[in-house]
């Protein structure tokens, strides 16, 4: 009796196609397992809530001075005074030092950066685990924005008029509005949250890392000051072009324009490039 014990090999193409998936998966896999760790690292100790309900407050006084200016200014909208206002510049910019110091200079103090560097994960995956899970927190930082679309009347505020009477002023909100500033804090976040890993990762000082960082945030937001400064000049477009300030107007208003979005997905991709060659060269040097 014979029986066919001939078995058709498979085709190298859906081996190869397996293998593939199978390390792609596995490369995910060690990514999630470094970004939760990371993440917990914001969530779970008191230092990530200290900030979540320091910047909590700080937003609602920033809402509170709103209020109290479209009394007497019109024409714009809720989100554009909020981001226009001196609370908001104070939070923009020391929001990241303090977010992203830790990431590689606290670990090169306590000596587990070298434990790190030296298991069996790529550089990309420990980069991308703590970009991440910055990035995350920092997103969770101005959740409470997502109430404002629900409040279709921000409450109805009474103004004192020179006769000695009150007014009452009912302020309306547009989704359009929030969805703009949600997108613009969202893509300078992303490479704001990238410039600050980077300052982590050339020093073991988390206080010099803060201190680098807000210089660097200082420094780009006068860069897009220029033109208010020297007027125009042949080079002002491109000043006008990085301006987070008149990013902020003009997404406040609702009106979204691609140039952001390049400007920062570009840019936030090259920090993080930059950011992998200086922590390979300290792997390799170690």
């Amino acid at each position: 009796m014979e029986t066919n014990n001939d078995k058709s090999p498979a085709p190298a193409s859906v081996s190869m196609l397996h293998r593939v998936k199978r390390n792609f998966f596995s490369y995910l896999s060690t990514l999630w397992v470094i970004y939760i760790k990371e993440l917990k690292g914001y969530l779970c100790v008191p230092f990530g809530w200290v900030i979540l309900t320091c910047t909590m407050g700080i937003q609602g006084l920033m809402l509170q001075a709103v209020l109290e200016t479209m009394t007497v200014a019109t024409g714009n909208g809720v989100m554009y005074h909020m981001m226009d206002s001196l609370f908001f510049l104070l939070l923009f910019i020391f929001i990241f030092p303090l977010i992203t110091m830790r990431t590689f200079a606290e670990e090169e103090r306590l000596g587990t950066l070298e434990g790190l560097l030296t298991a069996p994960v790529t550089t990309t995956q420990i980069l991308l685990g703590k970009y991440f899970a910055a990035y995350t927190f920092y997103l969770i930082i101005w959740l409470p924005m997502l109430l404002y679309p629900w409040m279709s009347e921000i409450g109805n505020l009474y103004t004192y008029t020179r006769y000695g009477e009150y007014s009452d002023t009912t302020i309306t909100y547009m989704l359009a509005d929030w969805f703009g500033a949600y997108s613009i804090l969202a893509l300078t976040g992303a490479f704001f949250v990238a410039l600050g890993i980077l300052c982590s990762s050339v020093t073991r000082s988390q206080i010099i890392a803060a201190i680098f960082c807000t210089c660097l945030m200082i420094l780009y937001y006068f860069l897009g000051r220029v033109t208010e400064l020297w007027g125009e000049f042949p080079a002002a477009p491109v000043f006008h072009y990085i301006s987070w300030s008149e990013q902020f107007k003009s997404f406040t208003s609702g009106a979204i324009d691609t140039r952001p979005l390049v400007l920062y997905l570009s840019t936030t991709i090259c920090t993080l490039a930059l950011t992998k060659r200086l922590v390979d060269y300290r792997r390799w040097t170690r």
